[in-house]
This record gives structure tokens, C-alpha cells and sequence, in this order.
């Protein structure tokens, strides 16, 4: 589908969702940004370059024919930037009203940004809106903003740091030209140049940069479905972006979530969820750039073409325009983790917020296993230590198709190298004692006390907590002091909310469905077919 030129430049900085004819989302997925070039061509077959502007002009280029994209005359767009303390549902009034007072109480000014809509799927109004607690007043750069933001969480007990939000002001301009000196041609127009292959075939990309900032960082060759978009970033330099329909995006994604071995109720149900995350991203992340969302493990992995698998491409085919819904019609805020360590968490016990009727922690197990705490409650030291020592039957990541090498794990930290973990957050000294004062349902740590020959300290959220240790798999542990380490007897891997992947493929193998599956990690959810 070929949307109308002289608006898609608009469109790519807005968070509206174009669509396609079949009534499937189009999405844009940013492949890379602030690149001096980039090379792509068709696999097989002729190009269509579309330039943007009002005479819907196109150059179709013969077979073979490999362009290198550059922008010319790039200039920055303008953006500032805000601290956000803490989000929240769009719907959760009361809770944005409570946070305002509780940041206005500890001296902070605040205001709210409010993000995402309603958008209509399929005849039915699916709701994505976040409300954004902020401190008010703008930043001018990214590093002040985070400086800030950093200051605040040293300050005060989160369990999420606050964080920079860009506020773009004004859009980057610049020329996008792509040339091939061989075959002489030359193309050029402000703003974007889309491209696509005349058969409707995937494009290759060269040396698509993929883990930016991570020990992983790599440069690959990879193909992709739709089109791609070739636009001016928001720094002014070229933006590389891919136009995909919403199910082959997804094709993208869930070999990169879960084993494409896994069984297929797993996948089907890896798939759903998936597809629920991604609506979720939309309108909500990325409002500076010329995309809806990013390809990079921040948003969601999306490897393209290259990446899919056969087992995942039928599952997001057989679950086609399946998503989550409450029994009130809302949309499921559909998180997973990798394993549970056979219990799961309340979403209040991992992230600010109220909690969610959908993500109550509870027990990972089948029929037959035996609750090592009442359902609900909240273990001691000594009943979730004797959980961890076992290896119970009945649970459903023991019966995953796959060695779990997550479920139950120890881990010694020596204590100097534990000094030193804490020294980079905390001002206590040589740590003399560590205790989790609070728990969640799952027995994972929420609030803890660590006492050193300088000064004690409280640390508080799941994930703060697991950094301050050098990022522990999960805060499902119990802390053993030894002559020379600290032992970290633990389960599981990742927050604990929602479904566990591993436990997912357990239930897939005692032969549960993916509706099945959801509706245990989902509570009161129902799948519905939304397009």
C-alpha cells in the first residue's frame, strides 16, 4: 500500500497508525538512526523510489541496481527534554493524583503528559493512553535531563529511577539523495525517499547496525518485508526505517522472545502476547523520531526477514489479529519474563502503579504440586529458602522441552567485589549485613537494608535491587553471609509479572493450549481476534 506522499513525512513524526487495505496496522519500525549512509537493494527484481511531495512522483530502477542513501544540508530538529518521575495507566486518575501529591510533599513541581489514545481495531476502541508524572519545566539537553533525573533517584526511594522524556519541538530538515554511480541515477527530495521492490519481494540492507551500546554491537546484512524508509532523523542525520504490516513485524519479533523450538501452544501464546506489547508501544515510545518504534531491545528485537523462523511464522499466522482483553473489554498489558522459579509476582510489588486484576502473583504449578506458602501471603526467609533448596513437582517450568538453567540458580559474590557493587550506588562502606525487610507474593525482594561500617541504607524495587548486585537473574532470593562471599541462594529469571516463558513451554508439553496458557497468567483474560 502506498500511503499519500505529501503526508508521510508528517505522518512519520506523529503517532498516528496508517492502514493497510486488508485493515491491518502498518507499522514503523526505526532500523537504524544517525548514519552517515546506507546501502540497500531489491533481492530480486526492480526498485520503486516514491519521493514525498504532492506529485506522488516514482522512479522504478531496473534489476540490480543497489542505492547508497545520504543526507545533504542536514539540520538538527529541536528538542527539549523533561524528567518523568513515575507513569501510569492513562485510566488510573486516582494513582497520577496520588503521585502528584506524594512528588509535590517531598518539594518537586509537577505536571502531567499524557501519551498514547484510543485507537479502533476491528470495530472496537482498544486503549493504550500512559499519564506521565513530571517535573515541571524543560531541559535542554538529554544529559541534563538524566543528570536530573539521576539526582531525584538519589535522593528518594523508586522502584524505577526516574527518567529523561524527549519533547520534541520543531522536525530535523535536510535533502535525502540516493545514488548508484554505475548506473548513473540519482534521486533526490526533502525530507524521506521510500523504497520498495516493484514484486512486493523483502529489501536487503547492508550493514544494518544492530546492539548499539551493548557488548553485542555488530553490523549485519539483513532483508526485510515492506518498504523501507529513508528520512532525515531527528539529529539530521539519515534515519533508515521499515514499513511493515503489523503481523510480518511480528514475524520479526518472537524468534527473538522465546526458542522457535519451542512447542507450539507456547508459541502461539508468545506470539499473542507479543502482539499485545506491541500495540502497547504505540504513541508511547519513540515521540522524537520518525517511527512508531524501534527495532533495538528497548522497544522490542526485531530482526526482519532474516530472523524469522518457520515454527514462529505460523504462530503469529495462526494467531492472526488475536490479542488480550479483560472481561470489561480493556486491552491486557500483556508483560513476560523468562521464567518464573515457579511463582509469579503482583505488577505493585515490581512497578509503581495500582494493581492490575490481570497480573496477581500466584502460584506456577500444576495440580499436583503443593503451595510452599498460602496462596496470596507473603513468605518468610526460612519458607522460601526450604522453596528454593527443593526441586518441586508439578511446577511448569521443570517440564519445559528445554534445559531451564534459570529456575533455581546460587550465585557467590565475593565480599570485596560486593563492596565495590554497593560503593558505586550507596555511601555505607564495607557491607557488614544484608536484609530484605519487605517481600513480594512470590518471595521476591521489594525493600532492602544494607548495613556497612559508614551507615546503613534502604533500597527499594525489584529491579533496583537486582542492579545493586551486578543484575542478579531475579529478586526471588535469599541472602546467605559466608566467610569470604555473600551467597545468593535464588529462582527463576526477570521480574516475575505476567507469563513466564519457560513455564509456557511446561504447560505446552502437559498439553494445555495457548488460550490455556494465557488464562493462568493472565487472570479473568480472554483471547479475542481483534482484526
Amino acid at each position: 500500500m502506498l500511503l499519500p506522499p505529501h503526508d508521510e513525512s508528517q505522518l512519520l513524526y506523529s503517532t498516528q497508525v496508517a492502514w493497510s487495505d486488508s485493515g491491518e496496522p502498518l507499522i514503523t519500525v526505526g532500523l537504524m538512526d544517525e548514519q552517515a549512509a546506507t546501502t540497500l537493494s531489491a533481492v530480486k527484481g526492480p526498485l520503486r523510489v516514491t519521493v514525498s511531495g504532492g506529485g506522488a512522483a516514482a522512479v522504478v530502477l531496473p534489476a540490480g541496481v543497489e542505492l547508497t542513501a545520504q543526507v545533504e544540508h542536514g539540520v538538527p530538529g529541536r528538542t527539549r527534554y523533561r524528567v518523568v518521575l513515575e507513569g501510569h495507566s492513562g485510566s488510573a486518575l486516582e494513582a497520577v493524583r496520588e503521585a502528584r501529591l506524594r512528588w509535590e510533599k517531598a518539594g518537586l513541581r509537577t505536571e502531567v503528559v499524557e501519551l498514547g489514545g484510543v485507537v479502533s481495531f476491528g470495530g472496537r476502541m482498544l486503549d493504550n493512553r500512559r499519564a506521565l508524572v513530571v517535573e515541571a519545566g524543560f531541559l535542554d539537553t538529554k544529559e541534563a535531563a538524566q543528570a536530573r533525573a539521576n539526582a531525584i533517584s538519589a535522593d528518594a526511594t523508586l522502584e524505577r529511577p526516574a527518567w529523561a522524556f524527549a519533547d520534541p519541538v520543531t522536525r530535523a530538515q535536510g535533502v535525502v539523495v540516493a545514488v548508484d554511480e554505475e548506473a548513473g541515477v540519482r534521486i533526490e527530495q526533502r525530507d524521506l525517499l521510500t523504497v520498495e521492490a516493484v514484486d512486493g519481494g523483502p529489501i536487503e540492507v547492508k550493514n544494518v547496525e544492530v546492539d548499539k551500546g551493548f557488548p553485542t554491537h555488530k553490523f549485519e546484512t539483513r532483508r526485510y518485508r515492506g518498504a523501507i524508509i529513508l528520512a532525515v532523523g531527528k539529529t539530521g542525520q539519515l534515519a533508515v526505517i521499515n514499513r511493515v504490516g503489523f503481523e510480518d513485524m511480528l514475524k520479526g519479533i518472537v524468534p527473538a522472545e522465546i526458542f522457535p523450538t519451542a512447542p507450539a501452544a507456547a508459541l502461539d501464546a508468545q506470539a499473542i502476547s507479543a502482539r499485545g506489547e506491541l500495540f502497547a508501544q504505540l504513541g508511547i515510545r519513540n515521540i522524537a523520531d520518525p517511527y512508531l518504534t524501534c527495532a533495538s531491545q528497548e522497544c522490542q528485537a526485531y530482526g526482519g526477514l532474516t530472523k524469522e523462523q518457520a515454527s514462529t511464522n505460523a504462530a503469529v499466522e495462526r494467531t492472526r489479529g488475536q490479542m488480550l482483553f479483560t472481561g470489561d473489554g480493556r486491552i491486557v498489558d500483556s508483560v513476560y519474563h523468562a521464567d518464573s522459579g515457579g511463582h509469579t509476582e503482583h505488577n505493585e510489588n515490581v512497578w509503581a502503579g495500582l494493581p492490575n486484576p490481570t497480573l496477581r502473583g500466584r502460584l506456577d504449578a500444576g495440580a499436583s504440586a503443593q503451595p510452599p506458602w498460602p496462596q496470596g501471603t507473603v513468605p518468610t526467609d526460612e519458607a522460601l529458602l526450604s522453596f528454593l533448596n527443593e526441586t518441586p513437582k508439578g511446577y511448569f517450568p521443570t517440564e519445559s522441552p528445554r534445559p531451564n538453567p534459570v529456575f533455581r540458580w546460587v550465585e557467590n559474590i565475593p565480599r570485596a567485589k560486593l563492596d565495590s557493587l554497593v560503593a558505586t550506588k550507596l555511601k555505607v562502606g564495607s557491607v557488614t549485613q544484608l536484609e530484605v525487610l519487605e517481600r513480594g507474593v512470590s518471595g521476591r525482594a521489594k525493600k532492602l537494608r544494607v548495613t556497612g561500617q559508614a551507615g546503613t541504607a534502604d533500597v527499594e524495587g525489584e529491579l533496583t535491587i537486582r542492579r545493586l548486585f551486578g543484575s542478579l537473574k531475579s529478586a526471588m532470593f535469599v541472602i546467605q553471609p559466608l566467610p569470604s562471599a555473600w551467597r545468593f541462594v535464588g529462582g527463576g529469571h526477570g521480574h516475575g509479572v505476567g507469563m513466564s516463558q519457560y513455564g509456557a513451554m511446561g504447560m505446552a508439553v502437559k498439553g494445555r493450549s495457548a488460550a490455556d496458557i494465557l488464562a493462568h497468567y493472565y487472570l479473568g483474560s480472554r483471547v479475542e481476534r481483534v482484526y
